[in-house]
């Protein structure tokens, strides 16, 4: 453990100044490896309409009852009606023109050739996975140089990250903000999160946050006051629990909280949205509903930082972390000491290749030993006591990818804060064009383009260039006709406006026809949300 509190004088911005201990030993935390669904498409045959898994499933267990997510076509609900008569149970709808429902194999055999359904595919439900380690690591802001940047005023201020996770506990003194005000400006529980009430019973996603945005600025021990720092200690976070006490949680519960950041972007300002999960069903990112959904989050202005998972070589294949427009953020191990020259990669990052020919991750960032809050309620201590620091103050340490992905949250927090102009596009090109190459002992495998370097793309004065540009979107946004999906209905909501859409930028080619991504220079095809 070391502590950096000499090294460190208070930065000349407003809170920042209370700042006493600044970032000491640090700690870890786990992914949360989420069972998430396939997808649907426009559908003509059987195999169209139903994931190709499923409907294999269905017709060798006629008997065996499936829980799925089943789209309508064009918002015709005879399809709700046609479930009920035939012994199966609609358990909810979705904020998508969808529901979810509880099915006999044999009712989901008959429905794959139903002219009123568009698509039916797993919602099965999440797990969680855990690393241990046996060292602390030192303070992972500066690791990815973020620190530096917070004497230039680089803070996150009044910038939204949405945390589609278990729930942030709302009684820890790490979001404080402004004359003790909560940086928790918003949350809302869905399906399997409604056992969260305020708290966060699993744990997860008050680690996940801590790492993001906390700072335990209000917190009454002066010897912790401070102490703990995330990447954008003034950043909001948006609550979105998708689980409950034991982690669980549906890839229909996870969609519902992507729409919901939708829908409400301009209103909190969500710039960021963090997922720390994977699915547990490979499948290629055109035909998931995940992938989806995170698409069309991230083509409406929201970053979308993604955990790569915690399976080590050639498994970079489940969704949402096979999307190649998402951001995707593999583990790195900074080696128990303060300097990056010698930080290589944890050996249980997922690294490899997509289903559809993409790397991945794209870059890394510390996951090893990091350091959080603990949730109130949580069991983590009595289940991990090796890992508690700071006894009785409720910090603990975990490790995974889960952790590596809110440092790069951050990150884009920080950069959007500065830079309020810059796309989704823009930034995650500056991300990856300006990571650190880690090179001790020699070039590590699985790091993507390298890790994250904080100071280097806030502090970037130039234009960025574009990623993403030429990649072919999900079939689930492309309508038989070409439209688009979320121009739709079906994907529509009251506050999606498709004029931040330039239909220009979707370019049919000879690809089959795909409908393939290209942003104009301008970067006018991105909603970003105003300040």
């Amino acid at each position: 453990m070391h502590d950096h509190s000499s090294q460190v004088h208070p930065p000349p911005v407003r809170r920042i100044a209370n700042w006493a201990r600044l970032l000491t030993a640090l700690v870890l935390i786990s992914l949360m490896a989420s069972s998430l669904a396939p997808g649907f498409a426009q559908a003509a045959s059987s195999e169209d309409r139903v994931n190709p898994l499923l409907l294999q499933e269905a017709t060798a267990n006629p008997n065996r009852t499936f829980r799925v997510i089943i789209q309508r076509v064009q918002r015709n609900r005879s399809i709700d009606n046609t479930v009920v008569v035939n012994r199966g149970r609609k358990l909810r709808d979705m904020r998508i023109d969808g529901f979810v429902a509880e099915l006999p194999g044999r009712l989901i055999t008959a429905l794959a050739r139903s002219r009123n359904v568009r698509t039916i595919t797993y919602d099965v439900p999440m797990v969680s996975t855990g690393v241990s380690s046996d060292y602390l690591a030192t303070a992972f802001p500066y690791a990815v140089e973020a620190h530096s940047v917070w004497f230039s005023g680089a803070t996150g201020a009044g910038i939204g990250v949405g945390v589609v996770d278990s729930g942030i506990d709302t009684t820890r003194p790490d979001w404080c903000g402004p004359n003790g005000t909560s940086r928790l400006v918003a949350r809302q529980v869905f399906g399997s999160g409604a056992s969260a009430k305020v708290t966060d019973l699993y744990g997860h996603g008050t680690h996940v946050a801590g790492i993001i945005a906390g700072n335990a600025w209000c917190h009454t021990d002066p010897e912790v006051r401070g102490k703990y720092i995330g990447i954008a200690p003034e950043a909001n976070l948006i609550d979105l629990v998708v689980s409950d006490a034991h982690g669980v949680s549906y890839t229909s519960d996870v969609i519902d909280a992507i729409e919901w950041a939708i829908a409400n972007r301009t209103e909190y300002n969500i710039r960021v949205l963090n997922l720390s999960l994977v699915s547990s069903v490979a499948e290629s990112y055109r035909t998931s509903v995940l992938s989806a959904a995170v698409e069309r989050a991230w083509f409406s202005g929201i970053f979308v930082v993604v955990a790569a998972g915690n399976a080590g070589a050639n498994t970079m294949v489940y969704p949402p972390a096979n999307d190649p427009f998402v951001l995707t953020v593999g583990a790195a191990d900074p080696k128990g000491t303060g300097s990056r020259l010698d930080d290589g990669m944890a050996p249980w990052s997922s690294y490899g290749l997509t289903q559809d020919g993409y790397t991945k991750p794209d870059l890394v960032a510390p996951g090893r030993l990091m350091p959080g809050p603990r949730a109130s309620d949580s069991t983590w201590a009595t289940v991990y006591p090796d890992r508690v620091i700071e006894p009785g103050q409720r910090y603990l340490w975990m490790s995974g990818t889960s952790m590596a992905a809110p440092v790069v949250a951050g990150i884009a927090a920080l950069a959007f804060q500065q830079h309020p102009e810059w796309t989704n596009d823009q930034l995650k090109w500056l991300l990856t064009s300006t990571a650190y190459q880690l090179t001790s002992p020699s070039v590590w495998p699985g790091q993507g383009s390298g890790q994250a370097d904080a100071a280097a793309v806030v502090l970037y004065n130039e234009t960025p260039a574009f990623a993403n540009q030429g990649l072919t979107i999900s079939n689930m946004l492309v309508m038989g006709d070409g439209a688009t999906t979320y121009a739709s209905a079906n994907w529509s909501t009251a506050n999606w406006s498709t004029a931040n859409w330039s239909t220009s930028s979707l370019v049919s080619t000879t690809l089959d026809g795909e409908m393939v991504y290209q942003p104009p220079s301008d970067g006018s095809s991105v909603a970003s949300p105003t300040p």
